[in-house]
C-alpha cells in the first residue's frame, strides 16, 4: 500500500531532530551555567549560577518536549489517516 502525505512524515522526522538538538544544547547550556558559578567569586555567583542552570534545565525540557510531541502528533494523525483508509477499502 503506497504511503501518502510524505512531507508530514519529513516535516516529523525534522522536528525530532531538531528536537534532539534542542535537547543537546540544553545540557551543554545547563553544564556550562553550573561550571559558571565557580568561576564567579561569592554567594551571588553560586546563586545566579544555579538559578541560571535550573531556568535553563527547565525551559529546554519544556521546548524540547512541545517540538517532540508536535512530531508525534504528526505521525499519530497520519497513523489514523492509514486506519481510516484500510477500513474504507475493506
Amino acid at each position: 500500500m503506497e504511503k501518502r502525505f510524505h512531507t508530514l512524515r519529513i516535516i516529523s522526522v525534522i522536528l525530532k531532530v531538531l528536537a534532539w538538538i534542542i535537547g543537546l544544547f540544553t545540557v551543554i547550556g545547563f553544564v556550562a551555567a553550573l561550571a559558571s558559578f565557580s568561576i564567579i567569586p561569592g554567594a551571588y555567583g553560586l546563586r545566579a549560577g544555579l538559578i541560571t542552570a535550573i531556568l535553563i534545565l527547565l525551559f529546554g525540557a519544556l521546548i524540547f518536549i512541545a517540538i517532540y510531541a508536535g512530531a508525534e502528533i504528526i505521525m499519530v494523525l497520519l497513523a489514523i489517516e492509514e486506519n481510516s483508509r484500510r477500513g474504507e477499502s475493506e
